[in-house]
Formats: structure tokens, C-alpha cells, sequence
């Protein structure tokens, strides 16, 4: 493989580890904006429990709602990121962790999490699909 496109392959990479990172923080803090403010606007989510929400508007909705209801903490192990064109798929394992706000005991959940980003023309990523498989 030429050096010109290793670096490209690693700079993508570094893209979505980043905005890995972003994501973890934004739920760390609870702030739904910052996370709607990374994902395209006809994002689809297909929750471990198969439900299903589509559009930006209702990913915010629903996280306004759960971040309402529970302290959220969220760890991950990056398994794999898939390259394809202006797509990256990263395969990861999540372990989430819902405090209720208003007592109760906390529920932990593990799951692999499949993500698929689109590549925005400025080379950023932003979160268009995600499938979330309870263990």
C-alpha cells in the first residue's frame, strides 16, 4: 500500500476514535446537543431491545429523556473500524451503567455496538446508523 494512502487509512482512523471519544463525553456529561450535534440528520438507531428511532430531532428527544430519568456512564473496547469509501463501520464493546436520578438500583447493560460514519466533506465524521446487540 502507497505511504500517501497508510496515512490517509490512519488519519480516518484517528477521525473516529476521536469522535468515539467525543461521544463518551458528551454522555459522560449528559448533554444531549453536543451529541445530536454529531449525527447526521437521518440517523437510525436500532436499540439493543429493537426499538428503533430515526431523524436527529427524536436521537435528541430520547437522549433529553433518558439523561432526565438516569446518571448515564458508558465505557467501550474498540474491536474493529472498517474502511469503506467515505464510510467507516466501528465495531466496539459497550458497557453501560443507568443510575436512576431518582433512586433505585443501577442497571448495567453490555452490548456490541456496530456504527456506521459518513465522512463529511471536510473530512470530519458524523454517526448515520448504529445497532446496538444486548450480550
Amino acid at each position: 500500500m502507497p505511504i500517501s494512502q497508510s496515512a490517509s487509512i490512519q488519519t480516518a482512523i484517528a477521525g473516529v476514535a476521536e469522535l468515539r471519544r467525543a461521544w463518551l463525553n458528551a454522555v459522560e456529561i449528559a448533554d444531549a446537543d453536543r451529541l445530536a450535534s454529531m449525527v447526521t440528520d437521518d440517523v437510525v438507531v436500532v436499540h439493543g431491545n429493537g426499538g428503533i428511532l430515526q431523524g436527529k430531532v427524536n436521537f435528541r428527544e430520547d437522549f433529553l429523556r433518558g439523561f432526565a430519568a438516569f446518571s448515564i456512564e458508558q465505557r467501550t473496547s474498540p474491536v474493529e473500524i472498517v474502511l469503506h469509501g467515505r464510510w467507516a463501520f466501528d465495531v466496539a464493546e459497550v458497557e453501560t451503567c443507568f443510575t436512576p436520578r431518582k433512586g433505585g438500583e443501577p442497571h448495567h447493560v453490555r452490548s456490541t455496538t456496530v456504527t456506521a460514519l459518513y465522512q463529511q466533506p471536510d473530512g470530519s465524521w458524523m454517526v448515520a446508523r448504529v445497532l446496538g446487540l444486548i450480550e
